[in-house]
């Protein structure tokens, strides 16, 4: 009796969403018991995720070897016989008379064990910012992790009301209509724009939410105050915890030290923020799997030998209270700092040390397109996965990172991403195959590419996913948008996890930063041929119907990415040849015509971002006040500062129109006045961005908010103007 209830209860999540995507598609409720759904392990020949679809008289039954795999089952069924294709921003549900579920024999199973998505903790616009998210938002993108086969997501979003759950007599929730006590300043302002009891909740529900379907959910353990996990100033006040030494002024500020754990008072006060985690938003006792960074970008002392010494006892004391509390628990131990500032023979020697059972290398820099440049590292080339001593011997997975904070367009490196790919798809001590960006939804192909290959038994290349996904996504206009994604896809491989044009245009010179190839500085002729169709992007995006939520958030994708790269470009030709000028090797003729057309390029892409609710600071605001009133009075100023640092600069609206654009008619202002004047001894520069950033900080950011029309013919308008 008992059993019978728990199957009543267990599948009645499925059958919910299979009768409401069979009204969807028919137009009616579906028949009782047309589908079926069971657990059974046997399923699964390897152990992992797997299931089956077989027909069952008029319907169709579907057992999955864990509960996740049901679901996978349900929205393949959907896919297969319903015609149904699914992306993180929407549903592509076509309409039949009936769905045909006679003659079904599928059996699936994962190649990989672990297939997860990580969302982070900067804030600024809320398609690429998970803090932003309300309810729907995170039901709709785990509905999505399900069906696109994922079974591990993980919050590092900021630590919400985990202090006052752990430290009750100590930490109060602060208040939320108030900066927060010792806030520091751009993307180090944690001020709140929601009550912490609000975010607490909220995530216990995101949670509880993935686990009902199957959701394997890591909690982090460790050191984990941090830049967007502060300690709160009443702890502070009221326990003043030790820290460690500081060697750097990276990470220094007071809230965002790491307490002193070479004494056991502080391990046990870390220790009791990882136990209240797990048993507030997560397992309790039966936690499966946890998460460290470790020391993860700490320079405690100057004797390199020392510091690495300091991270190995660290990481040893959580490892043994993670065996000891959490003895069935996974332990992610990430590979970020590893990759920042350990040499491969110093990650060799700890992996000797773990326990190969319970201890996993959670690599997610598979994609690096540059060794790490500190000073320590001086030397090294490939300090990854390929040189840890784990392949073949000790777990690990493969990554995608894709995006730092200003990367927010397409700029995925297939080539690199399938070449190292290919070195893991056959290793069983690979395990994972994961996408951990620091921003979400940056690249709708990117998003695709990764959902496939880490289901899939064999390699699929990009350009099978792209044949897939614009047939899948776009319809009749299939054709057309492949031929651009084809054309834009090299020109944002151009960058890699991080810069944009704002980068470009906030410097105090045109050109001031370096691109990355695979081993060195890109040359200005690998940008020149993948920029050598630009003016095509345009001119085939103003033939496209500007129409339906896909294609018109993907071709303001394909138009930015383009437009950003080819501002790169023009700027950095125009400051090598100012500079020839100014050493008398060319007349200049012609400079200031064309710093002329960068600037008016520069207001052309603000003109894009306008045409989008994706790119504005304002809009954002807006969301968030809709799902919880946001009390600060102050907040639309603290989410223009954390999006208007050095470090999140990317296409913000706002920034693009008020501050990019701006310095860019600065910048072809000094260049017609040095030319006019004949004056070749001026340096093409201009003042710090700063002071520009602080009074913009302190306008209304409603002043700044878009106002165009978003209507198929301006965005048509632009593309013509683009492509002359």
């Amino acid at each position: 009796m008992l059993m019978q209830l728990f199957c009543a209860v267990s599948f009645a999540l499925p059958q919910a969403e299979f009768a409401k995507y069979h009204e969807k598609i028919t137009g009616k409720p579906p028949a009782e018991g047309l589908v079926s759904f069971a657990v059974d392990p046997k399923v699964s020949a390897s152990g992992k995720d797997a299931y089956a679809i077989t027909s069952d008289g008029a319907g169709a039954k579907i057992v999955g070897s864990n509960l996740r795999s049901v679901w996978y089952g349900l929205y393949d069924l959907l896919e297969r016989r319903g015609g149904c294709r699914w992306f993180w921003d929407v549903d592509v549900v076509p309409k039949k008379e009936s769905l045909d579920l006679s003659g079904l024999d599928v059996k699936e199973e994962a190649h990989f064990e672990y297939r997860g998505l990580r969302y982070f903790a900067h804030r600024g616009l809320t398609r690429f910012q998970a803090e932003h998210w309300g309810p729907e938002d995170w039901r709709r993108e785990i509905d999505w992790c399900l069906k696109r086969r994922l079974n591990v997501f993980m919050l590092r979003i900021g630590q919400d009301d985990l202090f006052p759950r752990a430290f009750p007599g100590i930490c109060a929730s602060p208040d939320p209509a108030k900066p927060l006590p010792g806030h520091g300043k751009g993307y180090n302002n944690r001020s709140l724009f929601w009550p912490l009891p609000y975010r607490g909740q909220l995530r216990a529900d995101v949670q509880r939410y993935g686990r009902e379907r199957g959701l394997m959910i890591p909690e982090d353990f460790g050191t984990m105050t941090h830049w967007y996990s502060r300690t709160p100033a009443d702890f502070l006040e009221k326990e003043n915890p030790s820290f460690l030494p500081q060697a750097t002024t990276s990470y220094a500020e007071r809230d965002g030290l790491v307490w002193d754990v070479r004494d056991d008072t502080w391990v046990d006060a870390y220790w009791k923020l990882t136990t209240t985690a797990c048993d507030a938003y997560g397992q309790g006792k039966g936690q499966e799997l946890l998460h460290t960074i470790g020391l993860g970008e700490r320079r405690c002392f100057t004797n390199r030998q020392e510091n690495l010494d300091l991270k190995i006892a660290s990481l040893r004391k959580f490892l043994d209270r993670a065996g000891r509390d959490y003895p069935n628990a996974k332990r992610l131990i990430a590979g970020w700092d590893f990759y920042f500032s350990w040499r491969p023979e110093e990650v060799r020697a700890l992996v000797k040390t773990l326990d190969p059972a319970r201890d996993i290398i959670w690599d997610y820099e598979g994609d690096a397109t540059h060794d790490c440049r500190r000073p320590e590292m001086k030397g090294v080339r490939d300090n990854n996965f390929t040189s840890w001593g784990v392949m073949g011997k000790f777990p690990y997975t493969y990554s995608i990172f894709l995006a730092y904070e200003s990367a927010l367009d397409i700029r995925a490196n297939y080539p690199l991403i399938e070449a190292r790919q290919r070195l893991v798809q056959d290793d069983p001590m690979c395990r994972g195959f994961i996408l951990w960006p620091e921003a979400s939804h940056t690249d709708a192909l990117a998003l695709r590419f990764f959902t496939a290959n880490a289901w899939s038994r064999k390699p699929i290349g990009h350009a099978a996913v792209l044949d897939e996904f614009c047939t899948s996504r776009y319809g009749d206009q299939a054709a057309a948008l492949k031929r651009i994604w084809e054309r834009v896809i090299p020109m944002g491989a151009l960058l890699d996890w991080d810069k944009c044009y704002a980068k470009t245009f906030c410097s105090t010179t045109l050109g001031a930063f370096p691109h990355t190839d695979v081993y060195g500085p890109a040359t200005e002729g690998t940008w020149a041929q993948a920029l050598a169709d630009v003016r095509a992007v345009f001119a085939a995006l103003a033939a496209i119907r500007w129409e339906g939520e896909a294609v018109r958030r993907d071709a303001v994708d394909l138009a930015r990415t383009a437009l950003d790269r080819w501002l790169i470009l023009d700027a950095r030709r125009l400051d090598r040849d100012f500079k020839a000028w100014q050493k008398g090797a060319a007349d200049g003729a012609d400079l200031a015509a064309r710093a002329q057309a960068l600037a008016r390029r520069a207001d052309r892409m603000a003109d894009l971002l306008e045409l989008h609710t994706d790119y504005s600071l304002w809009e954002s605001f807006r969301r968030l006040d809709a799902v919880e009133k946001v009390q600060n009075p102050d907040f639309p100023q603290v989410l223009f500062e954390n999006a208007a640092n050095d470090y999140c600069r990317s296409h913000q609206y706002e920034l693009a129109r008020h501050l990019y654009a701006p310095r860019a008619h600065r910048f072809a202002a000094k260049v017609a006045t040095c030319v006019a004047q004949g004056d070749r001894k001026s340096p093409l520069a201009l003042e710090p961005v700063a002071r520009e950033v602080e009074a913009l900080r302190t306008r209304p950011l409603a002043t700044m908010r878009p106002t165009a029309a978003r209507t198929a013919e301006n965005f048509v308008n632009l593309m013509k103007e683009l492509r002359k």
